[in-house]
């Protein structure tokens, strides 16, 4: 049997951009786990994967030393089962919020464990801690018998599954490693495995408002995924896309909340709205619910309140408060509201999406230290869309805040957010 390279070589082969056979990354992640190799060089590796890209092989090595390091569900007996997620762009706990629930709505059986944000990108977790109530993490017992009795469950099943890639995550954030196709993949996959469900759906934006810088590392990520996923026989379905505005309008967790909630009263963003039915609609056809016309079914059953129904049911289930979704005041709020306006005339043709989530970040919504307590209530919220006119002073977004000097310092990231064109 041959021995594995020591880690430094590892470290300085990849580095290098030299190849690396995939049993050396599958020790490196094991001598990290173990406590073997050391936060530092763990991040370095990240770090330098990222930046020089690794083979599929090594892509299928790394994710297999996750899983094997904790428990993995298979949730077949129950049914037809699907978990939707996003690898993470700017607004996108809205989609995955609306689309589950219209999903569960068509009778597809929702299991996901969820995440947490990532850089200036929110999780669905973090999300749904804007509820009143709601628990975003469930014992492995509770999220499978939810599964099974209420037909969805998005939480943070237990301790045991996947618990390096809860740490990775913690170190990806901590380390400012949380973008590059290997590693965004790789998260999305063994989530997606471990979690049970035997279909996987997975928006993957790409551009500023997301982890993966554009819509070619976005196709990248997403044939990785497709392919690591049917490694452990699930069926995948990824949708790469680019991410020129946050979806929905908002970022920041009760604003995102709010946004699905609209879209679930028959109301909201246009755009969220198609995007919600057509990931909804390709969750019920993967998982064999149908075989065709699963966006209009997904429409359908927003529009005569089956989706909405589900959703309450499935707060209900997790200690939420679903009386929010038809009574959005009754989400965590901010004190201060903060309107930034417009600095010229014109159309408005493009938005930096990415500036807006960073700004949300430093609001508190997201961890610019481990140990920051996420605030829920804060967040941007755009007045106005890409294509729209506008003149000098006219409000364009609103800042939601908990603190004066944080709602000055994002207003001062936002004044140059705005790509304005001509008068």
């Amino acid at each position: 049997m041959e021995v594995p390279r020591p880690t430094l070589e590892i470290l300085e082969r990849t580095r290098r951009g030299e190849s690396v056979d995939p049993a050396d990354v599958v020790a490196l992640v094991n001598a990290w786990r173990m406590g073997a190799a050391s936060d530092a060089q763990m991040s370095a590796w990240c770090a330098t994967a990222g930046i020089r890209g690794v083979s599929q092989v090594v892509a299928s090595a790394v994710a297999t030393a996750i899983l094997a390091g904790g428990d993995r569900l298979e949730l077949a007996s129950l049914g037809p089962t699907a978990d939707l997620r996003s690898t993470g762009g700017v607004g996108d706990s809205a989609l995955v919020f609306a689309a589950s629930a219209t999903a569960a709505a068509l009778g597809v059986i929702v299991a996901s464990t969820g995440t947490r944000g990532l850089a200036g990108v929110g999780g669905i977790l973090d999300a749904l801690d804007a509820i009143p109530g709601m628990q975003a993490e469930r014992s492995l017992e509770q999220y499978v018998l939810q599964a099974r009795d209420v037909g969805i469950v998005i939480a943070e099943a237990g301790t045991t599954l996947v618990p390096a890639e809860r740490a990775l995550a913690d170190l990806r954030e901590s380390t400012a490693t949380a973008d590059g196709d290997l590693l965004v993949a790789v998260a999305a996959a063994v989530r997606g495995v471990s979690g049970g469900a035997g279909s996987l759906v997975v928006e993957v934006p790409g551009g500023s408002g997301a982890l993966l810088v554009d819509t070619d590392h976005a196709t990248a990520a997403g044939e990785l995924i497709a392919a690591l996923g049917a490694q452990w026989h699930r069926r995948v379905a990824v949708h790469p896309s680019i991410r020129p505005e946050p979806l929905g309008g908002v970022s920041g967790h009760s604003l995102e909340i709010g946004a699905a909630a609209a879209v679930l009263r028959g109301e909201g963003d246009a755009a969220l709205v198609a995007r919600v039915a057509e990931m909804a609609g390709t969750a019920a056809e993967l998982s064999g619910i149908m075989q065709s016309g699963g966006a209009a079914a997904a429409a359908a059953a927003i529009a005569d309140g089956r989706a909405l129904e589900l959703a309450e049911r499935w707060i209900e289930a997790q200690g939420g408060e679903p009386g929010v979704l038809t009574a959005p005041d009754g989400l965590m709020q901010a004190s201060i509201n903060r309107e930034v306006v417009a600095p010229a005339t014109g159309e408005l043709t493009g938005v930096d999406a990415g500036t807006i989530g960073l700004a949300t970040r430093w609001l508190g919504a997201g961890r610019l230290d481990p140990g920051q307590v996420i605030d829920p209530a804060v967040g941007v919220e755009m007045l106005v869309r890409v294509g729209d006119t506008v003149t000098t002073g006219q409000p364009v977004a609103m800042i939601h805040a908990s603190d004066d000097w944080l709602a000055g310092r994002a207003e001062e990231m936002l004044a140059n957010a705005w790509v304005i064109t001509g008068p």
